[in-house]
């Protein structure tokens, strides 16, 4: 159990620090994004939608308070990140590569936090079948 928590909580580290640094350069570098998200084609006022929604995606999978909330945000980074990386592809601007990265990252996340989730179920069975 130790070792899928501490794979969970490498991966969803790192996976954080790539969800802020891209908030922050949406922020900090915005004629620039502006200028990548009208040449991927898509809207400039969806830069604020997607920072604000990264941003409470995040908070909402550290917070764990609801695996249907987490579910839900898990399924959104996918969407975002997947189409992110084809809009590249399609547009021949870039690779992608860094939303692959980060596609991979949310997927051992997921992985792990299944993991932790299914040892924490075990755990609290066992203590109740022993304090019965």
């Amino acid at each position: 159990m130790k070792t899928n928590r501490l794979y969970f909580l490498i991966a969803l580290s790192i996976f954080s620090i790539t969800i802020i640094s891209a908030v922050m350069n949406s922020i900090i570098n915005y004629d620039t994004v502006a200028e990548t998200f009208t040449t991927l084609g898509y809207p400039t006022y969806l830069i604020e939608i997607l920072g604000f929604a990264q941003i409470f995606g995040l908070a909402l999978i550290l917070l764990n308070k609801d695996q249907w909330y987490v579910e839900w945000v898990y399924a959104g980074f996918f969407m975002n990140l997947s189409l992110g990386c084809i809009a590249h592809l399609a547009t021949e601007q870039g690779n992608g590569a860094s939303a692959v990265v980060c596609l991979m990252l949310l997927w051992v996340t997921y992985i792990q936090s299944k993991k932790v989730r299914e040892s924490k179920k075990e755990t609290v069975g066992a203590t109740l079948a022993s304090a019965a």
